[in-house]
């Protein structure tokens, strides 16, 4: 005859074996998924990489005059550093938020790099120039005095509005593209 401690410990033992299997199919779907994307997923991620560096190295940069470098350097690949980016002159409070977006795009890329292979950090433009010359193509003119995202926290605001814009249309137009639910989870 059983007794109530012998149920007790078979149910225990079957559900340590269920427990077993799940972590065991589950281990096997997730552990290599990382590199069996469809090659057009895979392309279609690494994209998105390069405006998460972006974003990434311009909120770190000039919120806290640092970036992917200091903050986690195994994200860089060994990529250079941007150039002509530096530390904004920001009120406390946006400094603040603009060190949420950084360590949020952080976060975005270490989605996509434990997704995909990805690539190292490219060379970026993030200077003074760089950002004037795309002001001024967006208002068909030159401005003067020529637009400095680095020089308060309006002019700031707006290039931030400009890099995640541009990010936005990149991810929307992709997502009809993605075939692998992994690929879509990343990017939404």
């Amino acid at each position: 005859m059983v007794t109530f401690s012998s149920t007790v410990s078979a149910t225990t033992i079957v559900d340590r074996m269920i427990a077993t299997i799940f972590l065991i199919l589950l281990a096997s779907v997730t552990s290599d998924a990382k590199f069996k994307l469809p090659k057009s997923d895979v392309n279609l991620l690494e994209f998105p990489l390069n405006l998460e560096y972006l974003e990434c190295e311009f909120f770190l940069f000039g919120s806290l005059g640092r970036g992917l470098d200091q903050i986690q350097p195994n994200l860089t690949g060994g990529g250079p550093p941007p150039i002509g980016v530096r530390k904004a002159n920001l009120s406390v409070l946006i400094k603040d938020i603009i060190t949420q977006f950084g360590l949020q795009e952080v976060g975005h890329i270490r989605a996509i790099k434990s997704t995909i292979r990805g690539f190292s950090r490219p060379l970026m433009n993030l200077s003074e120039a760089a950002f004037a010359n795309v002001m001024n193509n967006a208002f068909g003119e030159p401005l003067y005095p020529p637009f400095d995202p680095y020089a308060n926290d309006i002019n700031y605001l707006l290039a931030c509005y400009v890099i995640p814009y541009v990010g936005l249309t990149g991810y929307v137009g992709a997502n009809p593209y993605l075939i692998s639910p992994v690929a879509k989870g990343v990017c939404f």
